[in-house]
């Protein structure tokens, strides 16, 4: 069995694990965390679960044979058993993904992209980000870094966006999306969405006007009011703040500024309020120090902020 092999009947025997009442949400983190190979394992095996559940009626069995290689099968997770699981989620998201279900994938350096959904949906990638679409509907994302969505509304079909640690569900409405690591923002500008984790108890619905911000360290989601138009200003020149923490200021300016920006450990979790135009990157480090009353120390080409000497 090849590593790969290995990974994915893992994700499967995970996937299975987490319909049962006894799933083990420790050991999962932990096997997650262990291969950055394993959380994408996991979400082909869920992708291809959910094609399953909505495509059982249109698999004849003859399509499934053909596709399966198993002594015993049935439609539905919880009457799956054995070894087979995860050849049989491989082959099934193999029948499914056909050449009208390619998955794509946009990846940004120094500027933004503007991506265009059949449907008429529109989203705006940020700089140094990453975006994988698939499904024929094009309703499955994975999102790494920054990106704005204007998705139109369809109650027949639902978006779900694997960002980092959580799951943001929607079906149509124009919201912002931050991801940097175990941290991950979001922020709505109209209409509804969800965000889910394991983590958390129940999902977590954001109105127009309303941002979450989730920290999968301290396990710990914080909901607060935004004015819509700070809502993705990024694309306007501008970054817009209220009490986040000086890590993640500095990410987003190492992104969207294009000037790397590190913070030290002590002056990580420092909270700044405000706003900073992106513009010029050397400008709005030096103002986010001053703002902070922080020293800006040049360092390989980036800067630090660093506590002022007395």
């Amino acid at each position: 069995m090849s590593d790969m092999e290995r990974i994915s009947e893992q994700a499967a025997a995970w996937h299975l694990a987490s319909l049962g009442e006894d799933m083990d949400w420790d050991g999962f983190t932990v096997w997650l965390e262990a291969d950055p190979r394993h959380a994408a394992a996991y979400d082909e095996v869920a992708l291809a679960d959910a094609l399953l559940a909505k495509h059982r009626d249109e698999l004849s069995a003859a399509d499934f044979e053909e596709a399966v290689e198993a002594p015993a099968y049935a439609f539905g997770w919880k009457r799956w058993t054995g070894a087979a699981i995860a050849a049989s989620l491989v082959a099934l998201l193999a029948l499914f993904l056909l050449p009208g279900d390619v998955v794509a994938t946009y990846r940004t350096q120094d500027a933004s992209q503007t991506i265009a959904l059949e449907d008429g949906s529109q989203i705006i990638l940020a700089p140094n980000s990453d975006l994988r679409i698939e499904g024929k509907a094009q309703d499955h994302m994975a999102l790494s870094g920054g990106a704005w969505f204007d998705i139109r509304h369809d109650p027949g079909r639902s978006l779900a966006i694997a960002a980092g640690p959580v799951r943001i569900s929607d079906i149509g409405t124009r919201f912002d999306v931050q991801v940097n690591g175990e941290d991950v923002r979001v922020a709505v500008a109209d209409g509804k969405v969800a965000v889910a984790s394991q983590e958390l108890s129940q999902p977590v619905e954001l109105d127009a006007g309303r941002q979450l911000h989730f920290d999968n360290v301290a396990k710990r989601a914080v909901t607060s009011a935004i004015k819509t138009d700070a809502v993705g200003a990024w694309r306007e020149g501008r970054l817009t703040y209220a009490a986040t923490p000086l890590a993640l200021v500095s990410a987003d300016l190492s992104r969207y500024a294009g000037v790397e920006l590190t913070v030290p450990t002590e002056l990580k979790d420092r909270q700044f309020s405000g706003t900073l135009a992106i513009g010029d990157g050397k400008t709005a480090i030096r103002d986010l120090s001053q703002l902070m009353g922080l020293a800006l120390v040049p360092v390989d080409g980036g800067y630090r902020l660093d506590s002022r000497a007395d």
